[in-house]
């Protein structure tokens, strides 16, 4: 164990303690989507608006604090929801998609709205319904990116017919379905910031076929240029929130004066100057910008595998400050806050009870309990997760999350069947949380390494580069060289070991079948990427060759030398005949991400070589298994596949 560090997180106690011995509740409770998937407060504190998901019907529920009840219920069944929003104090906007084919349009794409409803009278609307100029063929329907003081919401939304070349319009809202022109872009602009009155304040464009980047600001009845740059195949600046002084925007991304794309932020000012190095913290990245609704900045959540906070806001922070205070080495995510920041929203997972949703009133320093996410999975159940660290093989320390089965003391148990779960993106990370995969795979005995690869973000700019061109390299490396980690501490059994991916993740694991073929005994991919070339075809054909993204996965992927040689060499589809042990894919038909061919072909190429395949194709499943019934059915297939190739000791 020379290499290996743990941090085990301290029980807390707080929120339930540990009954006697495991128990082991049925996949269902699982697999299913959480009971309670959201909370959002609204501006006055005074109302809680929760998202849940009660067997086959999905509820949106508003609370009330000071008649202590549920004041109203509308049936979101139907509604692929994901975003909860208070327009005012007596409208939620509820934010939801869905896998759309339009004729006219290239492929499948995902259509997103916003269904605005008004609490006083119980009815509802879909925000900008009944403009006919709205582009019907766009996935971003329904950001607001500001409120006015009337409570009409600020909303993006390209504008034109179909086959027409939209424009980007910033449209003022409005609870009856209409949109009214708050402020004029082109087919170029990407993004819009509005003052703390809601004025249209500053417009991004970004010029595929040009390369070419700008940043406008409104001064008076003007729109003046204070940021531009050329030659730029990428985006080269995130902006991500206003300044207080409606001077000035806070942005993530490389600048002249920062050489940083996500480890702080960098406030440029409309006169040009710029101050970077704001809200850095070593090893760490920028996770999240916390704004008020017009997107002003209050702080930051810092990334790792404990992800901490950095606020400004003097409210809010006496709020978390009170909150991180009681609640010591717990997982602590800010989900919501009024207007006035008094009342705040918090999700915590402490590693002995299932992720539990609070308010906390700073005037008064009551805690409210919302409830729990998974009501059915009692805290013994629940697996303890440790935060670790391994040397991978060039001594590159490499961040981890280990869970193991529940009751089970890490440095006191046999080993274990182990099953390797790397993350999707690749840009983004595991942290300590519940996550309910690894978790049953804990309840059911196994010890479930998530490893957190060069290339992750989360840990600083110097891990995430050195991830670039390092498909089936130096990342596949880190996730073996975690393998071998676990198996030399005593905690893994080398004779039985899974890996289990989705996403890029499900590359990894078929990379890892495929390159490293003695290391693992079955492999899971769930919407894989299984032959790069022909993503990137794919990618360019919808998109166009100039697109910013197209040049964004040929960077991260080969580092620009994307020939298709050198791409077939990393994709396992082209290295079928390698893989030694069984191999699960699970696909939605309906993934607007990564299409259902990739998975097919992967099969075809596994059968064509005589290797044990099984492809699942999940009618009606998306990229996120966003609904019950898809992430049963894979949970259930996987549960099967996994105990039938390594057993399990729970």
């Amino acid at each position: 164990m020379k290499h290996l560090i743990m941090g085990a997180l301290a029980a807390l106690g707080t929120l339930g303690a540990h009954a006697e011995g495991p128990v082991h509740p049925p996949l269902e409770v699982y697999g299913r989507l959480p009971d309670l998937v959201l909370a959002e407060i609204s501006p006055d504190g005074e109302r809680l608006a929760l998202l849940r998901q009660m067997d086959e019907l999905v509820e949106v529920q508003i609370y009330n604090f000071a008649a202590n009840a549920i004041t109203h219920r509308f049936d979101a069944t139907d509604l692929k929801a994901h975003g909860l929003v208070f327009g005012s104090d007596e409208q939620l906007v509820v934010r939801a998609s869905e896998a759309t084919r339009m004729f006219g349009v290239r492929g499948d794409w995902e259509f997103s709205g916003a269904i605005a409803i008004d609490l006083e009278r119980g009815k509802s609307i879909q925000m900008l319904s009944r403009e006919d100029d709205i582009y019907p063929a766009q996935g971003g329907l329904g950001r607001i990116v500001g409120r006015l003081k009337s409570g009409d919401l600020l909303m993006p939304a390209y504008v034109g017919k179909l086959g027409a070349d939209p424009n980007n319009f910033l449209l003022r809202a409005t609870s009856n379905g209409r949109g009214f022109t708050h402020a004029r872009g082109d087919r170029h602009t990407i993004d819009w910031f509005v003052d703390r009155k809601g004025d249209a304040l500053v417009r991004e464009y970004y010029h595929n076929e040009d390369d070419a980047y700008r940043a406008d600001f409104r001064d008076g009845d003007r729109w003046e240029t204070f940021y531009e740059k050329d030659d730029t195949p990428e985006i080269p600046i995130n902006i991500v929130a206003v300044g207080a002084d409606d001077q000035s925007v806070l942005l993530i991304g490389v600048s002249e004066d920062s050489d940083g794309s996500y480890s702080s932020l960098t406030r440029l000012n409309f006169d040009g100057t710029m101050e970077s190095g704001l809200f850095q913290k070593d090893g760490a990245d920028i996770d999240e910008v916390l704004t008020d609704i017009n997107r002003h900045i209050l702080g930051v959540r810092h990334s790792g595998t404990m992800p901490s906070y950095d606020i400004r806001d003097p409210a809010l922070k006496k709020n978390y400050s009170e909150v991180s205070n009681m609640l010591p080495g717990a997982m602590i995510e800010i989900a919501s806050w009024s207007d006035d920041r008094t009342r705040v929203v918090y999700r915590i997972f402490d590693t002995t009870s299932v992720d539990t949703w609070i308010m906390h009133d700073s005037k008064t320093g009551a805690n409210v309990l919302i409830g729990r996410s998974r009501e059915a999975i009692p805290n013994e159940a629940i697996g303890r997760v440790y935060a670790i660290s391994y040397r991978a093989r060039d001594d590159l320390d490499i961040p981890a999350i280990l869970t193991v089965p529940p009751g089970m003391d890490l440095n006191a148990m046999k080993p274990l069947p182990m099953i390797v779960m790397p993350h999707g993106g690749p840009a983004t990370y595991d942290h300590v949380d519940f996550d309910w995969l690894a978790q049953f795979f804990a309840n059911r005995g196994y010890l479930v390494l998530q490893p957190n690869f060069r290339g992750s973000t989360g840990f600083g700019d110097v891990f995430l580069k050195a991830g670039e061109g390092e498909w089936a390299g130096k990342m596949q490396d880190d996730v073996s060289d975690g393998v071998a980690a676990m198996i030399k501490a005593g905690y893994g059994d080398g004779e039985r070991v899974c890996i289990v991916g989705a996403s890029y993740g499900g590359y990894s694991a078929l990379a890892g079948g495929a390159f490293t073929p003695d290391l693992y005994d079955c492999v899971a991919a769930f919407a894989p990427v299984t032959d790069i070339s022909a993503m990137l075809r794919q990618e360019k054909s919808q998109m166009g060759r100039d697109h910013w993204a197209v040049a964004y996965w040929e960077r991260i992927i080969a580092k620009g030398e994307s020939s298709r040689d050198k791409l077939d060499l990393i994709s396992p589809e082209k290295n079928a005949t390698a893989f030694a042990a069984p191999v699960l894919l699970i696909h939605g038909e309906d993934d607007t991400v990564v299409d259902f061919d990739q998975s097919r072909d992967m099969e075809r190429a596994l059968k064509k070589a005589g290797k044990p395949v099984k492809l699942i194709k999940l009618k009606g499943g998306d990229h996120w298994l966003s609904d019950s019934e898809t992430r049963l059915e894979t949970l259930r297939a996987l549960d099967r596949f996994v105990a039938e190739h390594i057993g399990t000791s729970g």
